[in-house]
């Protein structure tokens, strides 16, 4: 997929806690209309810049811009409107419906205290079921889903909310394998067919060259190693420079496996 739009653009974007810094002068480019995607060692700070895009920390330094605008001075309902997210951990009543749960992807659209009710509402709640499967689910209560059909949920209640930019944390943490693959691959079709910027967080280096148009590799310093389509950047020398740990990449034709044994 070429695109030579930028989405995110940071400019020397420093972070630090308690006095420790953990990005520094960081300075990078998220493509409009690809799947691009954080990896790096833990602690190197590719959650702390997760958070910095959206909008939960503040930096210490530089700035984060989201089609040119500042992403500092936009309030929190107009963020929304512009770029859904789903966390890593997320948390909601066990006896809250799907749809319910959903309907609330409506919210930044709504006036304080008034329920997502509208016709276009409805459309766009309907839609996001549709799209993630989980229409047949609606009156399922949360707490009656597994961990993959969660994850479902999650992210259509981003979808409900009508954005083209969809940031992810570790969308398959905590899912078995045959969830993980689901999940990547509904994120690689809301790509794919309809033009959703994606933004993600993974640690699995096999899934990440096969579901990334696009890497960015952070060291344990929180530098940018590389940034680049996977399957050209990814090295066993690209590697140990990210996770300080010697790994063989194979090619069998124009894919590559990442040796983590």
């Amino acid at each position: 997929m070429e695109n030579n739009e930028t989405c995110f653009e940071i400019s020397n974007l420093s972070f630090a806690y308690d006095g420790k810094a953990v990005l520094r002068n960081l300075n990078l480019r998220i493509p409009k209309g690809k799947i691009t995607t954080l990896i790096g060692p833990n602690g190197c700070g590719k959650s702390t810049l997760f958070q910095l895009l959206t909008k939960n920390l503040s930096p210490s330094a530089g700035e984060i811009r989201l089609h040119g605008h500042p992403v500092s001075q936009m309030n929190l309902k107009d963020f929304a409107r512009r770029v859904a997210i789903v966390h890593q951990n997320n948390t909601a009543p066990g006896d809250l419906t799907v749809e319910r749960l959903v309907a609330y992807g409506r919210i930044p659209y709504t006036k304080l205290g008034r329920s997502p009710s509208t016709a276009e509402d409805q459309r766009l709640i309907e839609r996001a079921m549709k799209i993630t499967g989980i229409l047949n689910l609606r009156n399922r209560s949360i707490q009656n889903l597994s961990g993959g059909q969660r994850q479902r949920v999650w992210i259509a209640m981003a979808l409900a909310q009508g954005t083209k930019i969809l940031l992810l944390d570790e969308p398959t943490t905590y899912l078995d394998v045959r969830y993980q693959i689901q999940i990547l691959q509904l994120v690689q079709m809301l790509n794919r067919r309809y033009g959703i910027t994606i933004l993600m967080v993974l640690h699995d280096m096999n899934q990440t060259i096969h579901y990334s148009d696009e890497i960015v590799a952070l060291n344990h310093s929180g530098q940018i190693v590389t940034q680049g389509d996977p399957k050209q950047v990814v090295t066993g020398d690209m590697l140990e420079k990210v996770y300080g740990v010697h790994l063989d990449v194979l090619e069998h034709g124009d894919k590559k496996v990442v040796m983590n044994f």
